[in-house]
Formats: structure tokens, sequence, C-alpha cells
């Protein structure tokens, strides 16, 4: 039994299942490896992307501050997660 709680315990201690938790995290991963890249254009083009991964990161962490984990695992989502909500707060 203590295999199943490896993948079951953190899920659970998020309100998710393992399924849940799974198609947020991957979100995540998603949302952050377009960051990454949007970063390596910058590195390469300075005038490109000149704010794309920052703003891509401050919107994540605000998802995850204010519990917007259904926002992190849309796909398909071509604008950041929260995007509204970030720039009310701002």
């Amino acid at each position: 039994m203590a295999g199943i709680n490896y993948f079951t315990d953190h899920p659970a201690s998020e309100g998710e299942t393992y399924g849940e938790h799974f198609a947020v995290a991957m979100g995540f991963s998603r949302q952050l490896i377009g960051a990454g890249i949007a970063a390596a254009v910058h590195a390469i083009l300075p005038n490109f992307h000149t704010t794309t991964a920052s703003k891509r990161i401050h919107q994540l962490h605000h998802c995850l501050e204010s519990g917007d984990r259904e926002a992190i695992k849309k796909p398909g989502q071509f604008v950041v997660p929260c995007q509204e909500e970030l720039s009310r707060a701002s």
C-alpha cells in the first residue's frame, strides 16, 4: 500500500486526485518551458520577448497563490493564465 500513497498523498494535500494534480503539474511545466524558450530567444535577439518570461513567471506565481490551479492546466491557451487577475492586482 505504500506505493499507492506515494502517488496520492501529495495530491490529496492539495485537494486533488492524482489525475487532477498531474494535469496542473503538466500545465505548469508547459508554461515554464514556454517561458524558457522565450528567454532563450530573448538572449539571442534582445528586442524579442523582452518581458514574456518574467510576466509568465509572475502570473504563474499569482495563479498558485490565488489558488487558481484550473487556469494553469488549460491546454491550447495562448495567453498566460490569470492575466486579468494579475492586471487587477497590479
